[in-house]
């Protein structure tokens, strides 16, 4: 039995909609599509039982981290809240990118719990591309080709 990234969106919106503490538009197929993109070891598109258990644990901790550091309780962060909340998830990034990120997943000033989480899988998507490819000098050199599939498949 695997779950596809329609069943996943169906799946997740359904538990989403449960928390009246959150502001959320719900997930997009295209922020399951890179949920089912992180997990999916065997390349078949789907979720299988096990990766659904990792993805569902992992937004279980996620949405922990969300609450905690929502200071203010309005169902949304700020810029600053974020910044704590990722370094609290494992990533410690600088401003450039913490602006850029903020930009991207920002609906106005605010971050949704969606939003957050999207942000969420993309990092961990993009940090585990980079380790796989970096050379032990901790950089990468790749031709047109690799970085395509490395930026279009996330």
């Amino acid at each position: 039995m695997e779950i596809s990234v329609f069943e996943l969106r169906t799946i997740l919106n359904r538990v989403l909609a449960k928390h009246q503490d959150l502001q959320t538009d719900g997930f997009t197929l295209d922020s399951c599509r890179g949920m089912v993109n992180l997990l999916d070891k065997d390349g078949s598109g789907r979720l299988g039982l096990l990766e659904f258990q990792r993805l569902w644990n992992k937004i279980r901790a996620w949405l922990g981290i969300f609450r905690n550091f929502d200071l203010d309780k309005s169902g949304t962060m700020n810029s600053y809240e974020m910044r704590l909340a990722l370094e609290t998830a494992g990533f410690k990034i600088n401003n450039r990118i913490h602006q850029a990120i903020a930009c991207r997943y920002a609906d106005g000033e605010v971050i949704d719990f969606d939003n957050f989480i999207s942000c969420l899988v993309r990092l961990e998507a993009m940090i585990r591309a980079f380790r796989s490819l970096q050379q032990d000098d901790g950089t990468m050199q790749m031709d047109v080709s690799e970085w395509l599939s490395l930026t279009m498949s996330g």
